[in-house]
């Protein structure tokens, strides 16, 4: 996702991000401040960080309490990549080898847990509800969690309905939470309702863009398609594709022979556009809520959409079949 503009008095929000990460990296002595250092050379878009500072600033929180939430939210994602990067045996994360790969599987663990454990602590750091913030944070993870071995165990091919809750659960409560936490501290918990639905849009949207890049172009090797898990292309084909009947068939079996067969067969297909118009369509449903939220939250909550709308966007242009 491209990156909101931020401003905090006067201060560049992320550079302070990166200055908190250095004050509260692991004690010098321990095996993760080498794992930490490493990870933390390249933070990433900090997209997390960016909606919880960008609330806090149009809400008027503390700077200090509004730069801790950032930092745990921000945390708490990073440590649920690291462990994803287990779960997918993924070798790189942000140019570089990933953490597991580097360093083990072991200190991949370690170093994930101790982000966990930091994020609740900042969180809980707030002057005024920082029990409110940890609470929020878990339910958070919890909800990522389920949604991930979802994601992971699901071995069917999904139907639609069942695509959209894995993916919603993936993805929405830890961008729901950067918001959700700076409103909860300016005390507008009450308020929210069309935030989450908001939010479930764009994650909807985010999601089913990364899915069709993974099916797009087919020179690349589709690792939904080889670890057959849920994608929004692929559920459509499933339903509505030529030659679904066959396709089902091959999907229920663990033969991998004709991967890269039904890839291009998948990628060459009319369910691309109707992936695409989906993806369009939640990007509409969210920008028609903005105006449901509270004034001081419509700014983030526009640029949120069009982050996801930009990404969407910049990457189907990117894109040839």
């Amino acid at each position: 996702m491209s990156p909101i503009k931020i401003a905090t008095s006067g201060l560049d929000g992320l550079q302070e991000l990166d200055a908190l990460y250095l004050r509260e990296m692991p004690h010098s002595q321990s095996s993760l401040a080498a794992a930490a250092t490493y990870h933390f050379k390249n933070s990433g878009k900090s997209f997390r960080a960016q909606l919880a500072l960008t609330s806090g600033v149009s809400l008027g929180l503390n700077s200090n309490d509004n730069l801790h939430w950032a930092a745990a939210c921000e945390l708490l994602h990073n440590a649920s990549l690291i462990h994803d990067d287990i779960s997918d045996a993924s070798t790189h994360r942000r140019g570089q080898q990933s953490i597991h790969q580097y360093f083990g599987s072991d200190m991949a663990l370690c170093l994930g847990d101790w982000m966990v454990a930091k994020a609740f602590e900042l969180a809980a750091r707030n002057t005024h509800c920082g029990g409110a913030l940890a609470a929020l944070l878990a339910q958070a993870m919890q909800e990522t969690c389920t949604g991930q071995i979802s994601d992971i165990t699901q071995r069917e091919c999904a139907g639609l309905d069942e695509w959209q809750r894995i993916a919603k659960g993936k993805t929405a409560p830890l961008l729901i939470a950067p918001i959700k936490g700076a409103a909860i501290a300016a005390g507008l918990n009450a308020e929210l309702a069309a935030l989450e639905t908001l939010v479930g849009f764009c994650g909807l949207a985010y999601q089913g863009r990364n899915d069709i890049d993974d099916i797009i172009p087919s020179s690349h090797r589709s690792s939904d398609l080889d670890g057959r898990k849920p994608n929004l292309v692929i559920c459509l084909f499933a339903s509505d594709g030529i030659g679904r009947e066959d396709f089902n068939r091959w999907y229920r079996s663990n033969d991998l022979s004709e991967l890269t067969h039904w890839q291009r067969r998948i990628a060459s297909s009319s369910v691309i556009l109707q992936a695409n118009q989906s993806v369009d369509f939640w990007l509409a449903q969210a920008e028609l809520l903005v105006t449901s939220l509270p004034p001081q939250l419509r700014p983030v909550a526009q640029g949120l959409v069009s982050s996801v709308k930009q990404n969407a966007t910049l990457k189907r242009e990117g894109l040839i079949a």
